[in-house]
């Protein structure tokens, strides 16, 4: 425990007087380095959640969380899905019997390959990339549906007429030949994702079973992307002769660069913390060489090494502990505030962070997750600590009578 007296050492070392005017400098100098160091990481960590959150709605938004290759028995293995997540308390929200196939279109000027998905009749209404998409047009069970920039870069609209070459082939006299498709565009729809907008067609079975012989596939939605993993294990562990994968195994090598980038991220700026920590060495070094002999007059009238020790750490980590928590203040201020931040250089210096053109987003994205703050934090504080030891255990060892004999 700490005592009085150890209390008001620790005041008066921390509010300097004007002739100890150098060690005051570089005890700002630490604290306004440790808070700068703490806001920039809290900063960036939360831009590069953004990010990922960001790029996450978009590829999961016409991604499946789970897909699951059916066997042909749609109905049971629905009820089989369902019945695992109700007893493992994973919500769905989707879930849609899909056939993915490739084509061809063919036009007078350009040849495009599409990806097409096929739904069921009975979903293909209110399935989760559909829904509240269709802009021109109504769904029919003999027509087919096309994204608006696929739309716009063929002159396509509702009611013209599109030719699909297949993956399919039939036996002809000249040997194998890619089967031939001519469909009606029934409707135009617009999901807001260009990836999706201008490689997909949309189609129901009827018309998928002469396109593609793939196997059908479940695709499963669930409230929380981030379990798909969990589920797609217990999928796995209760129907081991289906092919059942997630988002993340679709998108690994891609998310994993993410997460190396964003903890190479996480070092580079934490050097920024550690550097300002050794600060404090330097200010508890000057602190104990202008006060030996004020510690060996402490040690004379009873002080204990210990009691030096706690002087000389709490000293730091007071200076260390308000800097992180200026810090984290400052980050979250500036965290929330990004894209007005963003928005102002661009009106009135002309200064365009992350162009529209070359990123695709509107906006800044950044999200505060208060876990890594925290982490950041303690990161901190524990920095700060180490570095306040050495020059706190040196002060502790100080000889009280050679320190009164030379002066």
């Amino acid at each position: 425990m700490i005592n009085q007296a150890e209390i008001l050492i620790i005041s008066r070392y921390l509010r300097p007087k004007d002739r100890d005017g150098f060690f005051k400098v570089i005890s700002n100098f630490s604290f306004v380095g440790i808070m700068l160091g703490v806001a920039t990481l809290i900063i960036v960590m939360s831009v590069m959640n953004g990010f990922r959150i960001d790029l996450l709605d978009k590829l999961l938004s016409y991604q499946p969380h789970i897909s699951y290759q059916s066997k042909g028995n749609y109905i049971q293995e629905k009820k089989k899905i369902l019945n695992l997540s109700e007893t493992n308390k994973i919500k769905i929200t989707d879930i849609n019997l899909v056939k993915n196939s490739e084509a061809l279109i063919l036009t007078e000027k350009n040849n495009f390959g599409v990806l097409i998905k096929s739904f069921r009749k009975d979903e293909l209404n209110n399935n989760y990339l559909l829904k509240n998409s269709i802009i021109k047009g109504n769904i029919n069970d003999l027509d087919i549906g096309i994204g608006l920039e696929l739309a716009s870069k063929l002159s396509l609209g509702v009611g013209d007429i599109i030719t699909l070459l297949s993956s399919n082939t039939e036996t002809t006299p000249f040997g194998l030949v890619p089967r031939q498709f001519s469909f009606k565009v029934g409707y135009i729809f617009s999901t807001g994702m260009y990836e999706f907008d201008s490689n997909f067609l949309i189609t129901n079975f009827d018309q998928a079973k002469s396109l593609s012989k793939k196997n059908n596939e479940i695709e499963i939605k669930i409230y929380n992307p981030d379990k798909a993993i969990l589920f797609s294990n217990i999928l796995k562990k209760n129907n081991s002769e289906n092919l059942i994968y997630s988002w993340v195994d679709n998108n690994k090598t891609f998310f994993n660069a993410l997460k190396v980038e964003r903890n190479v991220m996480f070092i580079i700026l934490a050097l920024i913390i550690i550097v300002a920590a050794f600060n404090i060495i330097s200010v508890l070094t000057i602190l104990i060489k202008n006060k030996s002999k004020e510690i060996a007059i402490l040690r004379s009238l009873g002080f204990q090494k210990s009691s030096i020790l706690k002087i000389f750490i709490l000293t730091g980590a007071t200076i260390g502990f308000l800097g992180t928590l200026f810090g984290i203040c400052l980050g979250v201020i500036l965290s929330y505030n990004l894209e007005n931040i963003r928005m102002f250089l661009n009106q009135y210096f002309k200064i365009n962070i992350f162009p529209v053109e070359i990123y695709f987003i509107n906006e800044l994205p950044a999200h505060v997750n208060y876990n890594s703050v925290l982490l950041i934090g303690l990161f901190s504080f524990f920095v700060v600590i180490v570095a306040s030891f050495f020059p706190a255990l040196s002060a502790s060892k100080l000889d009280p009578v050679i320190n009164l004999k030379n002066d």
